[in-house]
């Protein structure tokens, strides 16, 4: 999804942009979760900043729908596909060493479930925390300051 908006602030690569909430155009936005202003008029984003825009600036901005939507399959998959493997590899080890099946399954349920959030919350802090952030792709108008930081 393509939108654009106001920079407000700008910290080495980064921008907290400014954009317009439309009620209808909202409501079916990727980035609604990391929008903070989904119930009023206007919303902030915190997006990536590669061609160093200052405060000031009308940017364009992308959203990465198919990111959003292919990490989300990941994370459900994982947890499913752990889930199962832990059911199974519980109730195979409880007919191993002739224990109740029934705790060992959860056991072995809980353990995997545990085990798939650690590790995915690791690889998306580690490697891909950076996908997920709306990207500036465009400097529509510049600022007041023409593109330069303000001296302070």
């Amino acid at each position: 999804m393509k939108d654009s908006g106001l920079v407000l602030k700008a910290k080495e690569d980064m921008a907290v942009v400014e954009v317009a909430c439309l009620t209808e155009a909202c409501l079916n936005c990727s980035a609604r979760s990391i929008c903070t202003g989904s119930s009023s008029s206007s919303g902030l984003l915190t997006a990536k900043n590669p061609l160093n825009a200052v405060p000031g600036d009308r940017v364009a901005l992308e959203i990465p729908d198919s990111k959003y939507n292919k990490a989300l399959i990941f994370i459900f998959s994982a947890l499913l596909l752990a889930c199962l493997l832990g059911l199974g590899l519980g109730y195979l080890i409880s007919l191993w060493l002739s224990l109740s099946t029934q705790r060992l399954s959860l056991i072995g349920f809980l353990a995997a479930l545990l085990s798939a959030l650690f590790g995915l919350y690791r690889y998306f802090q580690k490697r891909n925390k950076s996908l997920f952030y709306p990207v500036i792709t465009d400097i529509i108008n510049k600022g007041e300051n023409n593109g330069q930081a303000p001296l302070s």
